[in-house]
């Protein structure tokens, strides 16, 4: 079984808006963390609707429908729903949230996500793969604009350009078929948790050796104590935290995250295509 452990903290602000959950499935077990925007009870809502959404799709599915459209079918219903609310409800007006959702099956996951929680795979202290934010930062940094810790540390790091319920439809990133090994960290985090940590102190935080409950404790303890110390002003912050307890296929070899095609070349050229 997979040791898995979540944590969330308020932070400096007057509500948590993140909202995460987790389940085993037919087709695997699926982690899922979001991070509200919007209003007073807004941000929060629309997170929990969005959560909640997901999980009850997956375990309403008798049919194994493919995972990944699956997945992407799930999320779209979920904006759907906070779409329509916001709309009908002026308690609800302009909320949305983010979503990161990994879904790991039997021998390989599936990470999808809108806005900017991330998603991490790690061996070893390396990044196999990262997903990407959907911001205005990581737009001029994919431009060459700004370097990842420049955008990190801008005060508009969190103006983003994709989130559930803002707009009818949306689009989510989606990539399968990332293929594990025994000993793997999977990290999920909400933009509180990466931005408050160079990336390279956060994967060696999320790397360390020891119990998988006490690296959380320890990781979301530390940032949530930066953020006190820096003023008392940081964001909610959450973060789930999975390792891999089985044995798999040798095959299942990943390409190292540093070896595969430049991320930036790839996100300059989707973005001359819009």
């Amino acid at each position: 079984m997979n040791r898995l452990e979540i944590q969330s903290k308020i932070g400096g602000r007057s509500e948590n808006q993140d909202f995460y959950g987790k389940s085993q499935t037919n087709q695997g077990q699926l982690i899922v963390v979001c991070d509200g925007m919007g209003g007073h009870k807004g941000g929060r809502h629309a997170a929990e609707v969005a959560v909640n959404t997901v999980l009850e799709e997956f375990l309403s599915n008798v049919v194994n429908k493919k995972s990944a459209n699956f997945i992407k079918q799930a999320i779209e219903r979920a904006n759907t729903k906070i779409w329509e609310e916001s709309n009908l409800n002026t308690l609800y007006n302009g909320m949305g949230t983010t979503i990161a959702v990994l879904l790991l099956m039997k021998d390989s996951a599936i990470s999808c996500h809108v806005g900017d929680s991330r998603m991490y795979q790690i061996r070893n202290g390396q990044i196999l793969f990262r997903t990407f934010d959907h911001s205005h930062v990581f737009e001029m940094v994919s431009a060459g604009l700004l370097t990842e810790e420049q955008a990190r540390l801008s005060d508009k790091s969190n103006l983003i350009t994709r989130a559930l319920g803002i707009s009818p439809t949306v689009e989510i990133d989606v990539t399968d078929n990332l293929h594990y090994q025994q000993g793997d960290r999977f990290l999920l985090c909400t933009d509180g948790i990466w931005g408050e940590l160079p990336e390279k102190e956060l994967i060696k935080l999320a790397s360390k050796e020891g119990n998988v409950r006490q690296i959380v404790e320890e990781l979301v303890e530390k940032i949530d104590a930066i953020g006190f110390k820096n003023g008392g002003k940081h964001d909610n912050l959450t973060a789930a935290l999975i390792e891999i307890d089985k044995e798999i296929d040798a095959r299942s070899e990943v390409v190292p995250y540093k070896k595969r095609k430049s991320f930036f070349k790839v996100i300059t050229k989707f973005l001359r295509k819009k």
